[in-house]
């Protein structure tokens, strides 16, 4: 960006909104900032790090606890991110496919349509089976376009995997879409 005010980069920050968080405290006044703009930034927090369990720091609970002290919500930051019951059962039917890979690679391939948050989410959450070190959800956006949702513990790169698809994203969180090709989905070894 040409002719910027100020630059501030910090490749060890869990978010945007951590280091808005942090020039927030020093370029304004505590009564300027508003309970919906501590309640946004607390949520952005809490989403990109996947509630305080991946790329957190020192510095990210210090800024989500001065956003707490200066009127942020927790509850409300919850409720921010609740699903409805049939999402979380669609969730969970994509997660009910998935089988592993290599022993250490969670892959779900579906052969219908799918909801692209609720892809992101069943994929965040294969992540929570032991001994996963990535999970893959390949599903149908629309009829000719499959996009891929990628999560990584870190111990795999899923940037490097879905940029070869033609997608990016960064070394825990990814995805991709292609036109025209079909999924090709084997039958379980549980339907067998």
């Amino acid at each position: 960006i040409e002719g910027a005010l100020l630059n501030f980069h910090e490749p060890y920050a869990s978010s945007a909104c951590e280091l808005v968080t942090e020039l927030v405290q020093y370029l304004t006044e505590r009564e300027d900032v508003l309970p919906v703009e501590t309640l946004s930034l607390l949520a952005g927090i809490v989403l990109d790090t996947k509630n305080f369990s991946v790329r957190t720091g020192a510095r990210t609970f210090e800024a989500a606890a001065w956003l707490r002290k200066n009127g942020a919500d927790t509850v409300a930051v919850k409720l921010l991110f609740q699903n409805d019951l049939h999402a979380t059962l669609d969730r969970y039917q994509i997660i009910q496919h998935a089988e592993l890979y290599r022993g250490n690679i969670a892959l779900c391939c579906l052969d219908y349509t799918s909801d692209r948050i609720i892809a992101a989410q069943a994929a965040d959450e294969l992540l929570g089976i032991e001994d996963v070190d990535a999970s893959f959800v390949f599903y149908y956006e629309s009829s000719d376009v499959v996009a891929y949702s990628a999560r990584s513990m870190g111990r795999i790169n899923v940037q490097i995997i879905m940029e070869k698809l033609g997608g990016g994203g960064h070394l825990t969180m990814a995805g991709a879409q292609t036109k025209g090709c079909l999924l090709y989905t084997s039958p379980s070894p549980r339907d067998a």
